[in-house]
């Protein structure tokens, strides 16, 4: 079944008032698990705030001297980059996505917006694919241990334009994954109870051993497209690790932004 744009359009997305406290906005993230909020103004849809929106301005020297209850959604959103109409096409939809490092988009009918078309829910147009998985997997992909720093795996999140990357034992072997999301708890959290003053010093001693996912799914090089998307979706994860059975070292991971590419590539302008 070919899906279209409306078919993954989610019509009821979280929204906030762009003047409401950042923290708010982090609480709705985590309790929905979606990968952005809708942004209002009067009312009106003006932009989105996404996890990786926040991450990139926390840490900064700018905001070390602020307390996080002091920050608010309109310094951290942005603005729609660019809007989808009702008939765009699945492919548009990801190409813009990527082009735009955004994890959603908007769709409007005319002048009415219609809701939020997200990274995630595109996963959902592949759902049938018997595709080899590992055939897009993206295999160059960084490696934590879990006693590196957060600074550091914050750093390698917004450089490499990571949603995850994968923790390893020391022999290698797949153990969890650190997301967006588990970073930015964390640094919210320091900053919250680490005066500034000391800060400099105890971020180094911040390791992503207390952060981290654990228990992520490990898919094997037989698993369809279809099936790698699905496990994605019903763990609510941003991504999946493919690993060695017989090393067992990682592979690769499959994150929405991979599947994305396989749209643009191979799914026709109109579909």
């Amino acid at each position: 079944m070919n899906l279209k744009l409306l078919d993954i359009l989610v019509k009821d997305v979280p929204t906030l008032n762009k003047n409401r406290p950042l923290l708010d906005a982090l609480d709705v993230l985590d309790k929905e698990n979606v990968e952005s909020i809708c942004v209002n103004d009067d009312g009106r849809p003006i932009g989105i705030l996404s996890y990786r929106d926040v991450l990139s301005e926390i840490g900064t020297q700018r905001l070390r001297a602020v307390a996080p209850e002091s920050l608010y959604i309109s310094g951290f959103m942005r603005p729609f980059p660019v809007t989808l109409s009702n008939d765009s096409s699945v492919r548009r939809a990801a190409k813009l996505m990527l082009e735009l490092s955004v994890p959603s988009l908007p769709v409007f009918y005319g002048d009415t917006f219609l809701g939020l078309v997200y990274k995630r829910g595109m996963l959902r147009v592949v759902k049938d694919s018997t595709v080899a998985a590992t055939s897009i997997v993206r295999r160059r992909v960084p490696i934590l241990k879990s006693h590196e720093r957060v600074i550091h795996a914050r750093k390698l999140l917004l450089d490499q334009n990571l949603s995850m990357i994968p923790v390893v034992n020391e022999d290698g072997r797949p153990v969890g994954i650190i997301t967006e999301r588990e970073v930015l708890k964390a640094l919210i959290e320091f900053h919250k109870y680490v005066p500034e003053k000391f800060q400099r010093a105890r971020i180094r001693h911040l390791t992503i051993s207390t952060s981290m996912v654990a228990n992520v799914p490990l898919l094997e090089e037989e698993i369809s497209l279809g099936e790698a998307t699905e496990k994605i979706l019903k763990e609510g994860l941003p991504g999946v690790i493919f690993f060695e059975p017989s090393q067992p070292k990682v592979m690769g991971v499959l994150t929405p932004d991979e599947v994305l590419d396989y749209i643009v590539r191979s799914f026709p302008e109109e579909q």
